[in-house]
């Protein structure tokens, strides 16, 4: 094989590994949304699936820098023969349109996912402020009870 027939075969590997990251991502969002739908949040169930996609995503980002590198090479030489590596350039073309449905797919439940997270969040935010109501309430029953000990107390005092 040439060695533009070896780049191109190198594109389509680099195609392939992007898909299965991809993938790999779809399955960790899918993951999340699990996490979010759950009635007790594990916070760090759900940062670890983080963790985990920010790696794929920066193995994507590498990737990608590969894939422009190389196709930068041999773009003129595929553009001069598009018979010549048809079926690779096929191919590649397939790849990339898998690519993008992926890519589309991770959006829409990441869409989703973060309406599920603002609601889980709301809830806690909610739990949070229901607790500093019901310490405010708790405080100023506590007062009230120590100021009217007192009143009730003068007052007694005071029919004597």
């Amino acid at each position: 094989m040439d060695q533009i027939g070896t780049y191109v075969k190198i594109l389509r590997e680099s195609l392939e590994r992007k898909r299965r990251y991809l993938e790999e991502i779809l399955a960790l969002t899918n993951k999340q949304a699990e996490l979010a739908a759950e009635e007790k949040f594990r916070e760090d169930a759900f940062a670890e699936l983080v963790d985990q996609k920010e790696i794929l995503i920066g193995n994507i980002n590498e990737g990608d820098k590969g894939f422009s590198s190389v196709y930068d090479r041999v773009k003129q030489e595929i553009q001069a023969d598009p018979m010549r590596y048809r079926e690779e350039l096929q191919a590649i073309q397939n790849l990339i349109r898998q690519c993008v449905d992926l890519g589309m797919q991770i959006e829409a439940v990441e869409e989703r996912n973060r309406a599920a997270m603002e609601q889980v969040f709301a809830m806690k935010f909610q739990g949070v402020r229901q607790v500093k109501q019901s310490k405010t309430v708790a405080n100023k029953y506590y007062k009230s009870m120590a100021n009217g000990m007192v009143n009730d107390s003068l007052l007694y005092d005071q029919k004597k």
